[in-house]
């Protein structure tokens, strides 16, 4: 930071320094009190650069482009002295100066080095030309030309408001408009003192029906005729207007209120309808986003075998609207990935809704795209900080639907569908089954080894540390040595 600071001030020091040196007098350049070259104005804002002997080596021609009072561009237009070569540059002032001559002469020897001690530098200038660069014309032509089109649009749209909307401020600050050929009022605006020398303030505010604060007018600092305007659907934008603020200028606030509704915020319950929407697309990214199930077809196996074929829905996760990472409770109870909703249609053809627990047994398939996707519900051994916030909060059921990644008839391993490092086996011989949850692997192993003790060969390998408990292809491997086992 330090030396960041230094070398600025060494290039303001040199700048300033170069600036005592270089002046302009009589047609003359002068470079540390000796004259090095002419400079001639051959007419408005065209200058001719030369030899003392008089031979011009190339022209400078000043060029400036305007949208409006508010946005204006200027650069300066570069000639070779036989009119073959030209360039632009931008017109940047880097010295204090009332004469625009020696701004431009400065500029040209500071930045450019085209001018020097020893008069007109030709290999600077060579150099100079034959350096690629955009056409700052066209450049800002483009943006002139999109600036005054969008002006004009500007324009038609808000004579076409106050034609048929009609917006209107009245003594009570309400803002009343033709809404369908009836007039109504469709909000208010609150309009403070200006406070001079106080700096950037909120001054206006524009109000609808529902109290949403629609938009608000501050100042900008150093700033005459343009306006910072924020909306509350965050589509903040500059107001310029030619008119000073004063909270009894009418004429300001009446335009403003125009140019607003000129932009689409038209009041009465706009705002509301408009967060409403937005909090439903959030929602439905958080769906598109999640694990949970939403009304897909499938099948549903209860505890005595019998099947139901219809859409299933389960939630196994909060809905994270607004994108924090947080997707299951901290706090209080889980009770996410519970319990599992299947509508379906009963031996009279009759819609009926089921729901079952993941305790009783049940378990259900996901068909969709071709493929089948299983969950079975149990409880498991281990996963005991998820208990301890359960009982915490006076629910004693752990039970939850996990996702089958890998089946046999002897074993089953399965995936949390939400915190998928979390593991699950299951064995027909076991009520329960053994997860294999964030524990290191030295305290998951005599606990996964033990529940597999009906097959001696893999719970050795599992307590000779053969397998890394932590990668899911070795728990596939388990599975399936498990199956294998005499």
């Amino acid at each position: 930071m330090k030396k960041s600071i230094l070398l600025w001030l060494s290039i303001l020091a040199f700048t300033s320094s170069f600036a005592q040196k270089i002046q302009v007098k009589k047609d003359k350049i002068i470079f540390d009190k000796a004259e090095v070259a002419t400079v001639k104005e051959a007419f408005r804002n065209h200058l001719d650069i030369g030899t003392l002997a008089g031979e011009k080596r190339f022209s400078v021609e000043y060029k400036g482009l305007s949208a409006n009072e508010m946005q204006m561009y200027n650069w300066l237009e570069v000639t070779s002295a036989d009119g073959k070569q030209k360039t632009e540059i931008p017109y940047e002032v880097l010295i204090t100066a009332f004469n625009s001559d020696r701004i431009i002469v400065h500029l040209l020897a500071v930045k450019y080095n085209l001018i020097t001690d020893k008069g007109i530098n030709e290999e600077a200038l060579k150099t100079f030309f034959d350096t690629p660069r955009e056409s700052l014309s066209d450049k800002y032509g483009k943006i002139i030309a999109a600036a005054k089109f969008e002006e004009d649009e500007r324009k038609r749209k808000l004579q076409q408001v106050k034609s048929t909307w009609n917006p209107q401020i009245k003594a009570d600050n309400s803002i009343t408009m033709n809404v369908n050929g009836k007039l109504s009022i469709v909000g208010s605006i609150s309009a403070r003192p200006y406070a001079i020398g106080s700096g950037v303030n909120k001054y206006v505010s524009v109000i609808d029906l529902d109290g949403i604060e629609v938009a608000s007018l501050s100042n900008v600092a150093n700033e005459f005729y343009k306006y910072k305007v924020e909306t509350f659907d965050g589509k903040n934008y500059d107001f310029f207007i030619k008119s000073q603020y004063n909270n009894t200028n009418t004429t300001f606030l009446y335009e403003f209120v125009c140019d607003l509704v000129s932009r689409g915020y038209v009041l009465g319950h706009q705002a509301k309808v408009e967060q409403q929407k937005l909090y439903q697309a959030k929602i439905d990214l958080a769906k598109d986003r999640s694990v949970n199930v939403y009304q897909k077809p499938g099948y549903l196996i209860d505890e005595d075998g019998k099947k139901y074929t219809g859409i299933i829905s389960i939630n196994f996760q909060m809905l994270d609207v607004n994108q924090t990472g947080q997707v299951l409770p901290e706090e209080t109870a889980d009770k996410f990935g519970k319990t599992v909703a299947i509508v379906y249609r009963n031996e009279k053809n009759q819609e009926r809704t089921k729901t079952f627990k993941a305790n009783s047994g049940a378990y259900f398939c996901i068909q969709e795209n071709g493929t089948e996707t299983f969950y079975y519900g149990m409880a498991v051994k281990g996963d005991s900080m998820k208990k301890f916030q359960n009982m915490s909060n006076l629910s004693f059921d752990n039970s939850y639907f996990y996702r089958l990644i890998h089946k046999e008839e002897k074993i089953l391993l399965l995936q949390d569908p939400v915190e998928t490092d979390r593991y699950v086996f299951k064995i027909k011989e076991e009520n329960k089954g053994q997860m294999i949850d964030r524990r290191s692997n030295d305290d998951l192993i005599p606990v996964v080894a033990d529940y597999l003790k009906a097959c001696k060969s893999v719970a050795e390998d599992i307590r000779k540390k053969e397998f890394d408990l932590k990668i899911e292809d070795n728990l596939k491997t388990i599975a399936q040595e498990y199956q294998s086992c005499k």
